[in-house]
């Protein structure tokens, strides 16, 4: 924002909450991120570093390891940073831990823990007492630290071997979140490292090799497409006098209410479907040696999945790019190891101008299942596949009293479909190719193998491949589910 406070502009646009960001000795952010696209719906928090112009946002540590980190902060004298390990949900309590960054962004063992009797806490438990937050290094050894011996938090010294004194307690009130009051050196400003333009919407990306962190399960040749896909924000809705509306306003309803999917409603043998709205805002061809060039939605919550030529997914990142207006990112490959080097040849898609995607024939807007997967069964498969089927294989798009369609429901809950469970305690790792999606579905390998001679138009082929391969969400916006259509317009959906 300018100096008189105008003009603000976000510097991420993330999906999920963000927190506790200071400033790093090199004139980066550093900050609590929470986002788990595609994975379990826990141990997402985790640390990014982000330029003060909003560009380069990157991961520092945590994703694929087993805890969650907040608080973060640089240790003077060492390249390690100091955190609390925390769970999930709840408050910001946990074990104090030293973390090494040198050793990449998802390696365990990075992590060693300076107050072992404290024992780290997952899923949406955490602790009360006999616990720790808000540290704050005074030194390379020495750390102030809030810390609770009983059912109040008091601000006490620890150091990294173990040890601990206590600084200050008030019986009648807990005292957290200490800070030193002492001259510090100010970080360099950082020159904006592309000029943020306002005149444009996008940005670009380029890609080295997708096949580097693919072969050998992906063969050279085999990845045809890069479709660029979103995790779709939710808006917040501000009320008349200011306050903005929370998730359990609807009395006796929880937030699971206002889900893109209504995962506690309708959910099968793979777990939960993405509860988060998706988009997919197009794909771009890969050259020969897997490079790609292409420009982007700035301003969104980005993620990319790579696909056969016949729109099959071989792998999806899930994890979350986003750009500013104008900037430029690049990449080495498709998972690759984070800390190889680019390849020295410069790539066939580098050597062109960037291209823009190609837009899906049914747009870009969020993904509705029922206006983009539903016309297909309508006009191929409720013929036979309606209330009355004998084996229960409803395909029709009746609503049932959850508003959830009838075809939806019997995908997911028959297990016809396969997808990634984003379910609670689901721990996070990275998957290999080829492990879930389209190519692992039931649905598909039946009409492959002819069923009843259906015939699908490309088009169709890709709306129902979409659908599967961005985790199967049902609404395009996160609307309370009681306040949704109770029945089919009358007009038809796909008729």
């Amino acid at each position: 924002m300018d100096l008189d406070g105008n003009n603000i502009r976000p510097l991420s646009y993330a999906n999920l909450s963000e927190w506790t960001p200071v400033v790093m000795r090199d004139g980066r952010i550093l900050w609590t991120r929470s986002e788990y696209v595609d994975k379990g719906a826990d141990f997402g928090h985790t640390l990014w570093a982000i330029h003060p112009d909003g560009t380069v946002p990157e991961l520092i540590f945590g994703n694929n390891t087993p805890n969650c980190y907040m608080n973060a902060r640089e240790v003077p004298g060492s390249p390690e940073l100091c955190c609390t390990i925390v769970s999930h949900g709840g408050d910001h309590n946990g074990p104090i831990g030293l973390i090494d960054p040198r050793r990449g962004p998802y390696d365990v063992s990075a992590i060693t823990s300076i107050t072992p009797d404290v024992t780290p806490q997952y899923n949406m438990s955490w602790l009360r007492h006999e616990c720790f937050r808000d540290p704050t290094p005074v030194s390379r050894d020495y750390f102030l630290v809030s810390h609770a011996p009983a059912d109040r938090f008091g601000v006490y010294v620890i150091d990294r071997y173990g040890n601990r004194e206590l600084l200050y307690f008030d019986p009648s009130i807990g005292s957290m979140t200490p800070s030193l009051l002492v001259p510090s050196v100010q970080p360099p400003a950082l020159s904006p490292l592309v000029q943020i333009n306002a005149d444009t919407d996008v940005g670009q990306f380029t890609v080295a090799d997708v096949y580097e962190g693919l072969e050998p399960l992906v063969q050279r040749g085999k990845v045809k497409y890069i479709r660029v896909c979103e995790e779709v924000r939710i808006k917040l809705d501000q009320m008349p006098n200011g306050e903005y509306s929370k998730d359990s306003q609807a009395e006796g309803h929880g937030f699971q209410d206002y889900y893109a999917t209504p995962i506690h409603k309708v959910n099968g043998p793979f777990g939960w479907p993405s509860y988060v709205a998706k988009a997919s805002h197009g794909l771009v061809r890969v050259e020969a040696d897997g490079s790609a060039n292409f420009t982007a939605p700035a301003g969104k919550v980005l993620y990319f999945q790579v696909l056969d030529e016949n729109f099959n997914e071989l792998q999806r990142m899930r994890s979350v790019i986003q750009l500013q207006p104008g900037e430029r990112r690049s990449c080495i490959g498709c998972h690759e190891n984070r800390r190889a080097t680019p390849p020295v040849q410069l790539s066939l898609a580098a050597k062109k101008s960037p291209v823009a995607l190609e837009p899906p024939a049914w747009g870009t807007e969020p993904f509705s299942y029922e206006k983009t997967v539903q016309p297909v069964f309508n006009a191929k498969c409720i013929k036979c596949h309606d209330a009355s089927h004998k084996r229960g294989i409803n395909l029709t798009g009746e609503l049932d009293k959850e508003r959830v369609p009838a075809s939806y429901r019997t995908l997911i809950s028959g297990g016809w479909v396969h997808h990634f469970s984003m379910v609670y305690g689901n721990r996070h790792s990275m998957a290999d190719p080829l492990s879930f999606g389209t190519l692992n579905s039931r649905l598909w390998k039946t009409l492959n193998a002819g069923h009843n001679d259906i015939k699908l138009s490309t088009d169709e082929m890709h709306r129902i491949k979409c659908w599967i391969d961005l985790n199967c969400p049902l609404w395009p916006d996160y609307i309370f589910r009681m306040n949704r259509p109770a029945q089919v317009a009358a007009s038809g959906i796909g008729k």
